[in-house]
């Protein structure tokens, strides 16, 4: 070996240090996040210096706690002690996911064993009436989705005030789709309002159109999905057992300061639009 490569790392050697695979090594290399130091072009072989051996180790941890790539390229690019700062923001997304994925384990458990609901929901209906709403829509998968729903909530309430308009009803969460590990949605946040509104950027308007729902109220306590979940069960129910579907979707109302409201106090809504028996074509 030449004295200019004296110092490098083959790439089994390398592999060994870091306890990273070769194909690991390959596909971090074709990423961009772990380079050979060198490649000899005649011969394809790559070299490592010994002072990316931390680099592929860290790259290592990441990849145990399950940070995506592209996030790893981004801590990579920031110095050091902003780093720590990316990974306690992963991680406590990653722990928020786990507690939601419980609570899906837990309703699937209850209701594929046939148990009671830990808790039940007085399931009543009203008619709402055709309402002009402007809306946010976006496509986004479950860690997303409340950081979306309270940022275009108050992007909304911002509209309405800096063009004049009045806010006509309580905000409304518009689920399209099923929000999971591989549908996303899309998920359309409404607010209704009176007055002159003009659209900006991605807000739109639209007419929501009339219809009576089913609908139960949540307390601010009980807002984690597996009570959602057994909610919107509960209004589907109601729904199909007083009438039929009607083709709007489901949805989530916010009549109640979310901030202000306890834990026991009603913090939403979950309604189900559905076409009352007594009045079918």
């Amino acid at each position: 070996m030449t004295d200019e490569k004296a110092h490098l790392l083959t790439t089994g050697a390398f592999s060994r240090a870091s306890r990273l695979s070769l194909k690991a090594l390959r596909l971090y290399d074709d990423l961009g996040l772990l380079p050979p130091e060198r490649i000899e072009e005649a011969s394809g072989y790559r070299y490592y210096t010994p002072g990316q051996v931390e680099t592929a180790r860290l790259i290592g941890l990441l990849r145990v706690i399950e940070m995506p790539l592209v996030n790893i390229r981004a801590l990579l690019d920031v110095p050091p002690d902003a780093r720590a700062r990316l990974v306690e923001a992963h991680w406590a997304a990653a722990r928020g996911l786990h507690t939601r994925r419980a609570a899906v384990a837990r309703h699937l458990i209850h209701t594929l064993r046939g148990d009671p609901m830990p808790r039940t929901y007085d399931v009543q209906r009203r008619d709402v009436p055709a309402q002009t709403v402007v809306t946010t829509q976006r496509r986004l998968f479950l860690p997303d989705l409340s950081a979306f729903i309270g940022s275009a909530i108050d992007r909304l309430y911002a509209e309405l005030r800096a063009q004049g308009a009045e806010p006509a009803g309580a905000p409304v969460v518009i689920y399209h789709g099923e929000v999971n590990a591989d549908s996303d949605g899309p998920v359309e946040v409404c607010l209704p309002y009176t007055g002159t509104l003009r659209p900006s950027g991605d807000l739109t308007l639209r007419e929501e159109p009339a219809h009576a729902e089913a609908f139960v109220t949540v307390r601010k306590a009980d807002f984690e999905y597996h009570e959602l979940m057994a909610a919107y069960d509960a209004v589907d129910r109601y729904a199909r057992a007083h009438g039929t579907r009607n083709g709007l979707s489901v949805r989530e109302v916010y009549p109640y300061d979310w901030e202000a409201v306890g834990p026991d106090d009603p913090a939403g809504e979950v309604a189900c639009p559905y076409q009352p028996a007594e009045v079918r074509a």
